[in-house]
């Protein structure tokens, strides 16, 4: 059985229809690109697969589980086993970084004491090579440091897909080296990549599976 499949997915805005009907699957373990020209669909068809849309018509099942008419327990595990980072990277303006590393480790491990938190978020701050003050706020970070945090908090329950719309914009080259080593790991793991990028170097190292969207329809897929 697939990790994810989409069937026969409609997603319309107040104005116009965006995604005209989409069905496919991703299996675990696999690496998933979907590519495509300025307003597409891709990152609608994304955040639709990462449950942060709902569809208009269709399904979008996780393990054989509808996203929609999850339970709240299936729902929860569903968001502590996935993670997405946004492209604007989309932190909490209004919380300084300790706490938007460590509010997803509060929700999904409340067990954890206050030393652990603390802990953990040292880890992935090192992880992505940030040593800034915790009690700094996203204002205060560059674009590519923002971006960086934002993986970090992804990555921060230790989730087993990823969904990533476009992780590279706003990084320098050094970001990105760091970002795609990461990556690497986390697929040699076994675990899933679905993303949105246009940037030709991150696709060529996380080539996969290679979906192309055109004006809200699947038109070819490739393989690799």
């Amino acid at each position: 059985m697939a990790l994810l499949t989409v069937e026969d997915v409609k997603f319309s805005s107040r104005t116009q229809e965006i995604i005209k009907g989409v069905s496919l699957e991703i299996e675990k373990g696999s690496t998933t690109v979907l590519i495509g020209k300025s307003g597409c669909g891709k990152s609608t068809l994304l955040k639709l697969l990462a449950g942060i849309l709902v569809p208009s018509e269709g399904r979008v099942l996780f393990d054989g589980h509808n996203i929609e008419t999850m339970t709240n327990a299936q729902n929860k595990e569903f968001r502590r086993r996935s993670a997405f980072v946004f492209q604007d990277a989309a932190l909490w303006a209004n919380q300084d970084i300790y706490h938007n590393l460590s509010i997803p480790l509060q929700v999904h491990f409340p067990k954890m004491s206050h030393e652990e938190r603390l802990f953990a978020v040292q880890g992935i701050c090192a992880m992505v090579n940030y040593s800034r003050p915790l009690t700094l706020r996203p204002v205060d970070l560059s674009a590519g440091e923002q971006k960086r945090i934002a993986f970090a908090r992804a990555m921060s329950c230790g989730p087993e897909i990823l969904f990533l719309d476009e992780i590279t914009a706003s990084m320098d080259r050094r970001g990105m080296e760091l970002i795609m080593n990461l990556l690497h790991n986390f697929v040699d793991q076994g675990n899933t990549l679905v993303y949105v990028s246009h940037n030709a170097t991150f696709i060529t190292e996380f080539p996969g599976n290679m979906i192309y969207v055109e004006d809200g329809l699947l038109k070819d897929e490739i393989q690799n």
